[in-house]
């Protein structure tokens, strides 16, 4: 009996190779190079692409705007530009982070349509979003803003400031702000806090009761102290100020 010698099949990507291999060795379903280059070509179009994976930061900054643009819209604000015909012109994005305070700044540009009679204007939204021991926030800040550090100065009311610049102890509950004071003072902002938040003073607790069920930590404060409420503009298109929380 005579025994045939079989080549090593070569590397199945040298087409010209493989061919040959196929044609000398008489083995069933021997094709030409032709053959086999369309036969793959065939099978490529029918799979699916190869899944494009994005860095590991581009992922953990898509998260984060995310979960930005979701308490956006829970609150009423917008999280997209839309012009003529309902398109979509400007979508939120990352502007700034800042790691240690945990805080993002996003926002979107776009020409608005607002009807046939009015011209389409070129709108800018910021929104500084976080999160603290209620949960996650957001709150609307002027559209030209670029740094959380910017954002931040425009949230913070100049009574804080200067309370800061002389040395006096300020606590922040949310959108409230409890400034060290003088016994005279005592209490002074309370009838004037935003729905939530209750002043205990003979336990000199501040409480956070909001209706979502959202809650800060009770914030005792042992000392004299006032209040001050942070503003910042109203979620939706109003340019009016509004609580920040």
């Amino acid at each position: 009996m005579t025994t045939a010698t079989v080549q090593a099949r070569p590397n199945v990507r040298d087409e010209q190779a493989l061919a040959q291999w196929l044609a000398d060795n008489g083995l069933p379903g021997q094709r030409s190079m032709i053959a086999i280059t369309q036969l793959r070509r065939t099978r490529a179009k029918s799979q699916p692409a190869a899944p494009v994976h994005k860095a590991l930061t581009t992922r953990f900054t898509d998260h984060l705007v995310t979960q930005a643009r979701s308490e956006i819209r829970r609150r009423g604000g917008e999280v997209a530009i839309y012009g003529k015909n309902n398109k979509v012109t400007g979508t939120l994005h990352l502007v700034d982070r800042d790691r240690a305070q945990r805080l993002i700044l996003v926002s979107a540009e776009g020409w608005r349509y607002y009807s046939s009679r009015t011209p389409q204007r070129y709108v800018e939204l910021a929104y500084l979003y976080g999160t603290d021991d209620a949960g996650p926030w957001a709150v609307r800040v002027p559209g030209t803003m670029n740094t959380v550090a910017e954002a931040l100065a425009w949230l913070t009311p100049n009574d804080v400031v200067k309370a800061l610049d002389k040395g006096l102890r300020v606590r922040r509950q949310g959108d409230v702000y409890a400034i060290e004071t003088t016994d005279r003072r005592d209490g002074t902002g309370a009838a004037l806090l935003p729905d939530g938040h209750v002043w205990r003073s003979s336990t000199r607790y501040l409480l956070h009761r909001p209706a979502d069920g959202r809650k800060h930590r009770p914030l005792r404060l042992p000392y004299p102290v006032r209040f001050v409420v942070q503003s910042a503009y109203e979620m939706g298109r109003s340019g009016a100020r509004g609580n920040g929380d």
